[in-house]
């Protein structure tokens, strides 16, 4: 399937169909919801007769986890979790039969990290104690699979560049389902608050989350000076149509992920490339364009929201904003903070192995006051996990990517790894590990994509 992207007609086609998707979220949404499973066996069937030649399974994930959140606003009956469990099918098959020659082996070790948790939950309904498990281990599951089957993955960059256009095709159709369901004619912005109306009825963060990772896609293919469709003014409209979306959600994960993401991609490629220090400055007046274009998608976004939105970056509650008096007491983290010092207290009550997954909601209503869901993956490995879970952010998540950043030196590869970390990460902090993305473009970090000879580019493992 991966192959119609070879030709103009045919990724044309595939941006048509993606159209026509999203419109149906309004009219037939069980068409919307089909379609996730269809293409799912339709990209194993593809990664099994090909022998997951050009790492295709790695790229169909990244689609996978884009689409994910469509089949969620279509209200599809299937497991919350099937989207990690679709990638992580995907991942492993690609694995095994793509015949690697060099195997993660710190992976495996981690994964080790995640089993001691399992023996600490406890329910007395064994169903619920499942859930339990599987709700909280899919995410660093999806993590671990990415992992295993990215990292120090060698490809060219033009076959990247090429392939990651695939993981792109979901932002059509979430662009024309919000468009359709969420027509910004038909809503009203009276309060500072996340706005589900403008997120399709749906999870305003989440829906913001996935928005961004589309923005991220499209602004890295424009600093390294290529399209990601087939014509360079659809690449302007998605980005004004994905921007403009993702302010109005009132969610600033997802546009703070990709903002932050992208600086630090920009800030890689300008210290360890020249060619791209001398092609920034050459086309200073182009750069002065992009951001005049951003801010004015921001003041066009604002102006609809009658100045919501400003107040909303700003920090102020709908109370402030409508007397222009701050209150004592507000928290840009909207109350993650405390959630997160809920988490830190299990941890220093249950430092060996945590409570156990699923048991930090039941820890945190004595802390917190309410059985919240952890908002931060990293404070819920502390509680559920304990000095296991510390041990499993250092070594996967500090650890690592230092190792891979140091190892592999090619400016490609560091401005790819450091771009799909740093989104992984932000989102887990503010979102947790509730969508595959954060899992799965976490271990996408560390493709190596080899833009020069081996000689310059490190001395990486070749896939």
């Amino acid at each position: 399937m991966i192959k119609l992207l070879d030709y103009k007609s045919g990724y044309v086609a595939l941006i048509v169909l993606h159209l026509f998707l999203g419109s149906m979220l309004k009219y037939a949404p069980g068409i919307v919801a089909l379609a996730y499973p269809l293409f799912f066996v339709l990209f194993w069937l593809d990664v099994v007769y090909r022998l997951d030649s050009d790492a295709r399974a790695g790229f169909y994930a990244l689609y996978l986890v884009g689409y994910e959140m469509l089949y969620r606003m279509a209200g599809a009956p299937y497991s919350w979790e099937l989207g990690k469990y679709a990638s992580i099918i995907l991942l492993i098959t690609g694995l095994v039969i793509g015949g690697r020659r060099y195997f993660p082996w710190i992976f495996i070790f981690l994964l080790v990290l995640l089993l001691p948790a399992i023996f600490f939950t406890e329910h007395s309904d064994p169903e619920r104690r499942l859930d339990m498990i599987m709700f909280n281990i899919s995410g660093p599951l999806s993590l671990i699979a990415s992992g295993l089957y990215f990292f120090g993955r060698r490809l060219p960059a033009v076959t990247f560049f090429h392939q990651l256009k695939w993981a792109f095709l979901p932002a059509f159709a979430i662009i024309m389902a919000l468009s359709t369901v969420a027509s910004l004619a038909t809503i009203e912005f009276t309060s500072v608050q996340s706005s589900a109306a403008a997120s399709g009825g749906f999870g305003p963060n989440q829906v913001s989350t996935v928005l961004g990772w589309f923005i991220l896609l499209a602004l890295l293919y424009k600093i390294n000076g290529a399209a990601i469709t087939p014509f360079k003014w659809l690449d302007w409209l998605m980005l004004f149509y994905l921007v403009l979306r993702a302010l109005l959600t009132f969610s600033r994960g997802g546009v703070l992920g990709s903002v932050l993401a992208l600086l630090g991609a920009v800030a890689v490629l300008y210290f360890s490339y020249y060619g791209f220090r001398r092609r920034l400055v050459q086309s200073l007046p182009w750069v002065l364009v992009g951001l005049a274009f951003f801010v004015g998608v921001f003041l066009f976004a604002n102006h609809l929201t009658n100045n919501y939105l400003l107040y909303r970056y700003q920090g102020l509650s709908t109370t402030e904003a409508l007397t222009g008096e701050r209150s004592s007491g507000g928290s840009l983290l909207t109350g993650r903070d405390k959630i997160i010092a809920a988490d830190i207290k299990v941890f220093t009550e249950h430092p060996g192995f945590g409570v156990g997954y699923g048991m930090g909601a039941i820890y945190r209503a004595r802390y917190y006051g309410s059985e919240a869901a952890a908002h931060t993956e990293f404070a819920r490995l502390l509680s559920e996990h304990g000095v296991v879970g510390l041990i499993f952010m250092l070594v996967g998540m500090l650890g690592l990517p230092l190792y891979f950043f140091f190892r592999y030196r090619d400016p490609m590869t560091r401005c790819f790894f450091v771009a799909f970390y740093l989104l992984s990460m932000f989102t887990m902090f503010h979102a947790a590990m509730r969508l595959a993305l954060p899992g799965v473009v976490f271990g996408a970090a560390f493709m190596w994509v080899a833009s020069r000879g081996k000689e310059e580019a490190g001395e990486g493992q070749d896939a």
